[in-house]
């Protein structure tokens, strides 16, 4: 696992890219993900700005502000930052392929209402450098999600 002191060399590097980085949202061993728009799919809601109720029992996805780009050489891991496990959500986020560009989509879940506001944190994301580098990366294995810039289904 990266610290901070290695994703930033690996930031000056090229290999991993964050744009719309923030300074404060580093951490010891990662960098916390901001809410850059908000989904409700079974109330076919989608905000970009402002605030957000998500009823109870509500399935929601997140869009990163972050644009991530990792080679060949790193791969990442997503955790929910754990003041909204307090809050009665649930998620399951996956790994980040060597090679993908893109804002990442989080699935989440209220057990309870709650109100989310662009801008503020969601999750963490963690680097990992590979043993060695991917002899296919994710563009090139599936890529579905490849560069997206805003949340797909």
């Amino acid at each position: 696992m990266l610290s901070d002191r290695d994703i930033v060399e690996a930031m000056k590097r090229g290999e991993i890219r964050i744009r719309s980085f923030k300074e404060e949202n580093l951490t010891p061993n990662g960098y916390d993900l901001t809410i850059g728009e908000i989904m409700i799919p079974s109330e076919n809601l989608h905000i970009k700005e402002g605030k957000i109720k998500i009823p109870s029992l509500t399935r929601f996805l997140v869009g990163s502000e972050e644009y991530i780009e990792l080679n060949e050489n790193y791969a990442a891991q997503i955790w929910i930052k754990s003041r909204w496990a307090r809050r009665g959500v649930l998620a399951s986020f996956g790994l980040v392929d060597a090679g993908f560009e893109g804002i990442l989509t989080m699935g989440a879940f209220a057990t309870e209402e709650i109100v989310m506001e662009v801008g503020n944190k969601f999750s963490q994301i963690n680097f990992f450098k590979l043993n060695s580098p991917a002899y296919k990366t994710y563009a090139e294995r599936s890529g579905n999600y490849q560069k997206q810039k805003s949340i797909k289904i």
